[in-house]
Formats: C-alpha cells, structure tokens, sequence
C-alpha cells in the first residue's frame, strides 16, 4: 500500500519570503501542493518517521517558547480512509490538554472526508513530522519527510531544494 506525502512549499516560501522567481522544477511542484506516492515500507520515509518522532519533544518545547526569530511551526499527522492514507501538514496547532489541534495546510487529493482550512484533533502519536523555520538564518528545521522524498530526486535538484528553503538533510 502507498502512503501519500506532501510537501509544504508555498507557505514556506511566503514564511521565508523567497521571491517565486527562485523556483524549480521540484520547488514548483511543491507549490502546486502535489503529492507523492510512497511504499508504506519505503526505507527513506521510515528514518524520516523515526527521526522526527526522536526529536519531537525537543521540537514542542521550542514551538511552545519559540525564539524571535522563529516561525512557520507545523506538525504532520496521517489521514486515512478506508482506501487510502495521506500525511497532512497543521498549521497552525495547539497542545489541548493530553492532546491537539489544528488546521488542515493542505488540500486532501485522495482522502475525501477532510478539507483544507479544517480543523483536526489528534494525538503526540499521530505526528509523523515537524518543521519550523528560523527567518534570520533562511533556514528550515525538521521537515524529514522532504528530506526522504528528496532521496527520490535528481541530484542538482534536491541540492537546489534543500538550498532554496536552508534545509539540511541527514537522515
């Protein structure tokens, strides 16, 4: 079974106020919001998980005291139905007593029951990934699953990528 996976770029581009004529073939696919399909049992996307679930304590404390300069804070959780799963980054989100909130930042394209701009309750369990940006350093924390799909690219690509949003990738 395919998980699906996306990508938050257009918002992170208007929180690093890039100007949209540093786009790229994957940076544009990334703005359009498209998905990517991913084996369940990919390994990439699996250290992904891992790492950001290692980190996630860390990543709430610093979202619940965030820095100056920091912005941008999102959490991605799974969706499912009965066919399909799809990982949706929340933005923003809020602790709410042993659990969560938030708003749906992305449009579903494959689970139905959801839409984008609605809000989700969930658990510390359910997060799979989590980003935030540091706006003076140009640089983005987190965001794992970019880092495993990026496994995926073309070389020139990814370093583009990774550079574009001051993303550093050491899964």
């Amino acid at each position: 079974m395919a998980s699906t996976v996306q990508l938050l770029a257009a918002f992170l581009l208007s929180a690093l106020a890039l100007a949209p004529a540093a786009a790229q073939d994957l940076v544009d696919r990334s703005r359009r919001d498209e998905i990517v399909r991913v084996q369940d049992e990919d390994p990439a996307m699996a250290a992904a998980f891992r790492k950001a679930k290692l980190t996630l304590d860390e990543f709430l404390e610093t979202a619940a005291s965030p820095p100056a300069n920091a912005s941008a804070f999102a959490v991605k959780v799974p969706i499912s139905d009965d066919r399909d799963t799809e990982y949706f980054w929340i933005v923003p989100f809020s602790r709410d007593g042993d659990s969560f909130k938030g708003t749906l930042g992305n449009a579903p394209r494959l689970v139905r029951h959801v839409r984008e701009g609605q809000e989700i309750r969930f658990s510390k369990s359910q997060i799979v990934d989590w980003l935030y940006v540091d706006v003076a350093e140009r640089r983005m924390h987190g965001n794992f699953t970019a880092c495993a799909l990026l496994t995926k690219e073309r070389k020139e690509e990814a370093a583009k990528f990774r550079k574009l949003y001051g993303l550093e990738c050491d899964l």
